[in-house]
């Protein structure tokens, strides 16, 4: 059977990072804590104004597009999505190109503070490989609830039949601003 690779990277892999990363977020998923909703009282009032059901939309420090959707009542991030960039190094491989992963988290309560955060962890296997995708986003919203900044990374790990790490991805920390 004849591999097909792209950019140095076979067309498994790259389907198993597309399975794994696109769904690392989901809070409910991969916290194993179930989302409840928010109760509205003055306890739960946030101290900065986090406007309600508006959208962010905004660039990485790799260049990259994020988007940051609010709540009806402003109590929760309903999702975060982002190209990730990742720079992967494949054993056996002579180049390793940057991917851009698509990722989301859905469902985060938003502070008193206007802060979110949330991580996770997914792990598959395919074809005798086994890929851990490990995520984790934090972020706040200043006080006038007009921009949300924050940090996101990504590590992809994969394992051969043998336990042996054969890939391993890594964005680092990438910072992101966004507006209203």
């Amino acid at each position: 059977m004849q591999r097909i690779t792209v950019h140095g990277l076979s067309a498994m892999f790259l389907a198993a990072l597309a399975l794994f990363a696109t769904t690392v977020g989901s809070a409910a998923g991969s916290s194993g804590r179930a989302v409840k909703a928010a109760k509205h009282s003055a306890r739960h009032r946030t101290k900065h104004p986090v406007p309600a059901g508006v959208v962010f939309g905004g660039v990485t420090s790799a260049h990259a597009p994020v988007v940051i959707e609010v709540s009806r009542d402003g109590r929760e991030v309903v999702m975060a999505t982002m190209a990730v960039p990742v720079q992967c190094q494949m054993s056996g491989q002579a180049s390793n190109p940057t991917l851009f992963l698509p990722v989301y988290y859905t469902h985060m309560p938003i502070s008193a503070t206007g802060a979110f955060h949330e991580g996770g962890e997914k792990t598959g296997s395919e074809a005798g490989n086994t890929t851990t995708v490990m995520g984790q986003l934090s972020g706040g919203f200043d006080r006038g609830g007009t921009s949300v900044t924050g940090t996101w990374s990504l590590v992809v790990v994969i394992h051969d039949a043998t336990g042996a790490i054969v890939g391993r991805c890594d964005s680092g920390a990438v910072t992101f601003t966004a507006i209203q």
